[in-house]
């Protein structure tokens, strides 16, 4: 039975390029897997995770699902996400970017009436793993994954997604900091920067 809106984080990635272990990564003390789903659940009742290593993930207090095509990449991941849960929607978010802004995420979901999929246009162009998608997706999804796909952005103009613009994004988020995916050492030194003045900034 489908149940409402999800907040779906994907965390299958193998991170390589920061040496592994990505969602255990952390800024300001909280790990990466904990602040996306902090995001989740400030617009989201429910939550879940789908990542290739379910065993990593048993301390979490949400659903964890297993990919059904680990190694395939995201797009996978979201057909898994809307077959294996009773999410009739998804707020799609990666684990990877721990500054996203719960503002962007309320205007995601704000603008879904009338739409299959709603994504953000970031700075490098659309963002199909920030984005929110109904269930009406996966019959698309996955005849895209079976088709070898592994690009998610491929699934935005089949189901004509509605895409923010970069002034709508501007904002709710002005300096793109929903969109610094970390995956390398000196991504992490930006975050930490950038979270470091924000914290400065919040406690004058």
């Amino acid at each position: 039975m489908e149940q409402g809106l999800w907040g779906v984080i994907l965390a299958g990635g193998p991170g390589s390029r920061i040496g592994g272990h990505k969602p255990w990564r952390t800024l300001g003390g909280r790990r990466f897997i904990d602040l996306a789903l902090a995001a989740a659940r400030s617009v989201c009742p429910q939550c879940l995770v789908v990542t290739g290593q379910v065993e990593d993930f048993l301390d979490l207090d949400c659903q964890v699902l297993a990919d059904r095509w680990p190694g395939q990449g995201p797009l996978a991941a979201l057909a898994t996400a809307l077959l294996d849960s009773p999410a009739a929607e998804v707020l799609l978010l990666p684990v990877d970017a721990p500054l996203v802004q719960p503002a962007l995420l309320e205007l995601l979901l704000r603008l879904r009436p009338g739409h299959k999929a709603v994504a953000a246009q970031g700075p490098g162009g659309m963002e199909p793993l920030l984005a929110w998608y109904h269930r009406d997706c996966l019959p698309t999804a996955l005849r895209l994954v079976k088709a070898g796909e592994k690009r998610p952005r491929m699934l935005l103009p089949a189901v004509k997604a509605r895409i923010l613009t970069r002034e709508e994004v501007a904002a709710v988020d002005p300096q793109d900091l929903s969109f610094l995916n970390v995956n390398s050492p000196e991504d992490l030194a930006k975050a930490q920067e950038i979270a470091a003045q924000r914290g400065q900034m919040h406690t004058n």
